[in-house]
């Protein structure tokens, strides 16, 4: 990313430049701390361009930012004073009558404007920041974290430098991360930093957590269409968004909202049963449930065992266990012995997980008699309660199916779009459907 190394490289420059009075120079120390850092990964981006083969590029190591981040949290971390906070009361003091009160709170020197370079690199080094409270109480990590994301809410949003930590803050997909987008989008003078934050908010949206804040779910899609325009019209063209470039990003977006959402009509695939004829899915003019799954991973394997059981209950449901095209003997081995009776088998290109994007197993899609989407993500209570309410409603005439979605970011920031894996850990577990 040269033309983002160098933009950010002059705003440093301006930053120091303008700030003339020594109560608010960025300290030596934050600024010798940043350079070392920058060297580091100058020589270790310069090993990995030189290594002939793919051995000499693992066998070059990260920069170990360990020095880095104690000299950076002894620079920016002093407190400067205290200032006025409003305090809410929670529901049961409301309920007693209480009001909201002000409190005095610490306030630090991560807060002054000199020190949204070392913020920013905090923000993309979540790990060292971790490793700074290592053997402390869990408290203070999670307050200094918290700290860290109200200083750019209140201080640094305006910051140029806020390129560079967008598509950090894009990954965590909470409501708290939206709404510093949302205050960087609208008041950060700088146009690249406004696209970088409608393209991660149009990322978060995806969630429905966040989606929620938006109103309804043809409001947040809507939302999340103009944003990518935005992104589009924002940013240049060969502008990256993590290890990402944003055109990219925004086609995947693109091709989900199309393709993956709810409502949504997915492009047909093709799977060939145990004995190897071809089928097309989903059925039309039948509820279709796929589940994609992986005789190695415990969960899904357990849950595409169990799913014959649904048709005692719903006999008109078409059921589809979709796994990868089996990887030499051992796999087809482990699919033997998985105990799954019916099951259909991906291409070689798995080119069925693909299309559905699937990126963990177990994923589950439930799709309607007219192959809408009513279903997609992992399958907890929640695909049931979906399954329950798709044939509660079935003949009606005007049926109003209650449909959720967990629809995880288009691409992950710092990751190119690829195709399913076979052998992703299933999340923490969830209450699982009953079937």
């Amino acid at each position: 990313m040269p033309a983002m190394n160098m933009r950010v490289a002059l705003t440093l420059s301006l930053l120091l430049a303008a700030t003339t009075s020594p109560s608010l120079a960025a300290p030596a120390d934050m600024n010798a701390a940043l350079d070392t850092w920058r060297q580091k990964m100058a020589e270790y981006n310069a090993a990995v361009k030189h290594a002939q083969t793919p051995e000499q590029k693992a066998a070059v190591l990260v920069p170990d930012a360990g020095a880095v981040a104690e000299a950076l949290w002894k620079a920016i971390s002093g407190k400067t004073g205290q200032r006025d906070v409003i305090v809410q009361p929670t529901v049961q003091e409301r309920m007693r009558g209480a009001k909201p009160g002000t409190v005095k709170r610490d306030t630090y020197e991560f807060e002054e404007d000199w020190a949204a370079p070392a913020v920013v690199w905090f923000v993309n080094h979540p790990s060292e920041l971790v490793r700074i409270f290592e053997g402390k109480p869990a408290q203070q990590l999670s307050f200094y974290a918290n700290a860290l994301l109200d200083a750019i809410e209140r201080r640094h949003y305006d910051s140029p430098l806020m390129v560079d930590c967008i598509a950090k803050l894009t990954e965590d997909g909470n409501s708290r991360n939206y709404n510093i987008l949302e205050k960087i989008y609208s008041r950060n003078p700088d146009p690249v930093a406004r696209g970088y934050a409608a393209l991660g908010m149009s990322i978060m949206l995806g969630n429905p957590l966040v989606a929620a804040e938006a109103g309804s779910q043809a409001m947040a899609r809507g939302k999340r269409v103009y944003y990518l325009r935005q992104a589009l019209a924002l940013t240049p063209e060969d502008a990256m968004f993590g290890n990402a470039s944003v055109s990219d990003i925004v086609v995947e977006q693109s091709y989900r909202l199309k393709n993956l959402s709810i409502g949504s009509v997915p492009p047909q695939i093709t799977v060939t049963d145990t004995t190897g004829k071809a089928q097309n899915l989903p059925v039309v003019g039948k509820p279709t449930l796929l589940l994609f799954w992986n005789p190695a991973e415990a969960v899904s394997s357990d849950m595409a065992r169990k799913l014959p059981t649904l048709l005692q209950k719903y006999p008109e449901l078409e059921l589809a266990a979709i796994t990868a095209a089996p990887d030499g003997e051992e796999g087809k081995k482990a699919l033997t012995e998985s105990g799954v009776a019916s099951f259909f088998v991906d291409n070689a290109e798995n080119a069925a997980g693909s299309t559905y994007r699937v990126a963990q197993v177990p994923t589950a899609v439930l799709l309607s008699e007219r192959c809408n989407i009513l279903y997609i993500g992992y399958p907890d209570m929640r695909l049931q309660a979906a399954i329950d309410s798709c044939f509660q409603n079935r003949g009606e005439k005007r049926p109003s199916v209650r449909v959720v979605e967990e629809e995880a970011p288009a691409i992950q920031p710092g990751s190119p779009p690829t195709p399913a894996q076979r052998n992703d850990e299933a999340p923490a577990l969830r209450e699982m459907p009953e079937f």
